[in-house]
């Protein structure tokens, strides 16, 4: 499509970028009333509706949405938020959903890296693109491990990849365990960290 600019009700659409008119349904209103079970399903929708922004292969859309499936419906974020910080006090949910929906946004928002657009809102877009991208790389070795796994049939209590990366952390603590596991642990070590730094909850 290089070359060519195809414009339609909802959008502007070049070889490199989409402007898009309207931006509502992408973004939290403050006229909006939310308690703490509408926040996240607004949250989670609009995050979803991203999904055509975050790349154009459908291997890193189809990890995204395998990843925003696990963090809302399955994720025990504060069992692994422990493992971390311990029992320190974290920030109100309502403020993380809010600024990981904005880091989210700004990842896929382009502003070209120069002195007349704003370098320092350019770079943080950038940093946010970053970050995303590494974190689902992260994510596609993770769902990869736990899809090929084939249980043992003898052994009744065996620790999968499921166990390992998604339920019980363990790769984010210190026992015996593999390179590959180490290198995920550490990681998701940092995006905590990030978060506690933030207060998103990536």
């Amino acid at each position: 499509m290089a070359g060519r600019t195809i414009v339609t009700n909802n959008a502007i659409v070049n070889g490199q970028h989409t402007l898009i008119k309207s931006i509502q349904k992408y973004l939290l209103l403050e006229t909006e009333n939310h308690d703490s079970r509408s926040l996240i399903k607004a949250v989670y929708r609009r995050m979803f509706r991203l999904q055509t922004f975050i790349s154009n292969r459908a291997m890193v859309r189809e990890t995204y949405r395998e990843y925003l499936r696990y963090k809302f419906r399955h994720e025990d974020y504060a069992t692994k938020r422990s493992i971390v910080v311990g029992d320190t006090p974290s920030v109100p949910l309502e403020v993380e959903l809010k600024n990981s929906l904005l880091f989210i946004i700004k990842s896929v928002c382009h502003i070209p890296e120069s002195k007349e657009h704003k370098l320092s809102i350019a770079r943080d877009n950038t940093i946010c693109r970053q970050v995303l991208k590494n974190l689902l790389t992260v994510e596609y070795e993770k769902q990869s491990l736990i899809a090929k796994y084939k249980s043992p049939l003898k052994k009744r209590e065996t620790r999968g990849p499921y166990q390992i990366y998604r339920t019980e952390f363990t790769h984010m603590r210190k026992c015996n365990q593999s390179a590959q596991a180490r290198v995920l642990g550490e990681f998701d070590i940092c995006m905590i960290y990030m978060n506690e730094t933030l207060h998103t909850r990536l």
